[in-house]
């Protein structure tokens, strides 16, 4: 065997980089005959199939060290990826490599494969998610990474999202050296993951921290959208049972909430306000006025949230039962006047923070929206 042969995203260096370690690997040019790499149709990675005649270009990986090819495993048995030895060619002459390949065929199929389209669109999503998948490596095993690969895709678009440069008028400006992180390690994972962390920090005396260990709690960014009829003055509230106030030991777990939803991996706060109104409530919202973009409890949670108000048509009849089956949603909406809503407010049937926010922020800007 004189190596593997890669192709597709593992063409991207930085990404082999990350599956890899980071050790100096030794690569060469080479070519697959009788391949073409197409998209997986309704998905953002590539697709080897036979195809007589056409020529994939890609590399070959002279085999590295074992804890690199370690790696390199872990990596394609997370996507559930076959082994198969095939004959390329390179400028030296001919080689026998190992390559692996999705599980899908012909039928799974889309366009052309193109590797500086996928880089420019996917790239740093994709490497910030594989970065999670490679850390984890030693608790996580490889058979547990594709079923969870959503997850942690959103996961990784709320890391891309944190990276934009935040307003500090106030409060300190933060450099990489104000923490030391000594040691990371998951505790959980699964929909949502627990890590905890030990490091030290910079104090607002000029000193350091003594060293402190610290629980987050992981998810993804996500959205809330309260949906507004200016002509009518009413607002769309959904109603669903919730798993927190139930194991706060809330006697009435039933919650009154705005539309709200996870912002997937390679989506727009705004693209996921449309599609979770669509998914609760069957609803097609016009403009989108962004209220707030904030961290709602930053003690021990990374949820960060995208607030919205959503122009809407509420006629009479707009309630209805909503939700995804495939997700367990049971969801009822409500279509109330704004006046009722500020009544919920005040007695406290509403009491979750980013819906009692938005309905406030409404309150103020509610004669601008009516006026047009």
């Amino acid at each position: 065997m004189d190596g593997i042969f890669l192709y597709g995203m593992l063409c991207h260096s930085p990404l082999l980089t990350v599956v890899t370690g980071g050790e100096p690997l030794r690569l060469t040019p080479a070519r697959l005959p009788d391949h073409a790499v197409h998209w997986t149709r309704g998905d953002n990675i590539p697709l080897l199939i036979e195809a007589p005649g056409e020529v994939t270009d890609g590399l070959l990986l002279e085999m590295p060290s074992d804890e690199a090819m370690s790696r390199l495993e872990y990596y394609q048995n997370s996507f559930d990826a076959l082994p198969a030895e095939v004959d390329v060619e390179t400028d030296a002459g001919p080689a026998r490599a190992r390559l692996y390949r999705g599980r899908g065929g012909e039928e799974l199929a889309g366009d052309r494969w193109d590797l500086a389209e996928w880089v420019a669109r996917w790239g740093e999503l994709t490497l910030v998610t594989v970065q999670e998948i490679m850390d984890d490596m030693e608790v996580r095993p490889a058979s547990e990474v594709a079923r969870r690969f959503g997850p942690m895709r959103a996961r990784g678009q709320a890391r891309l999202n944190a990276r934009q440069v935040a307003p500090s008028t106030l409060r300190r400006t933060a450099r990489p050296e104000d923490v030391d992180l000594r040691r990371r390690s998951l505790v959980y994972s699964n929909f949502f993951s627990v890590e905890e962390y030990d490091f030290s920090h910079a104090t607002f005396a000029g000193g350091r921290s003594r060293e402190m260990n610290r629980t987050a709690f992981i998810s993804a960014d996500a959205v809330t959208v309260l949906p507004y009829d200016p002509v009518r003055d009413r607002v769309l509230l959904v109603e669903q049972f919730r798993a927190g106030p139930f194991a706060r030991g809330d006697t009435q777990p039933w919650m009154l909430e705005a539309i709200a939803g996870r912002i997937d991996g390679g989506e727009t706060p705004q693209e996921a306000a449309r599609r979770e109104s669509l998914e609760e409530a069957g609803l097609e919202l016009g403009a989108l006025h962004l209220v707030s973009q904030y961290y709602p409890t930053p003690g021990a949670k990374t949820e960060y949230l995208f607030g919205y108000i959503g122009v809407a048509d509420l006629p009479d009849g707009s309630a209805r039962l909503g939700g995804l089956p495939s997700e367990d949603e049971d969801i009822r909406s409500h279509v109330i006047s704004f006046d009722r809503a500020l009544e919920l407010v005040e007695s406290g049937e509403i009491n979750v923070g980013p819906l009692i926010l938005l309905i406030l922020h409404l309150e103020r800007k509610r004669d601008a929206l009516r006026a047009g």
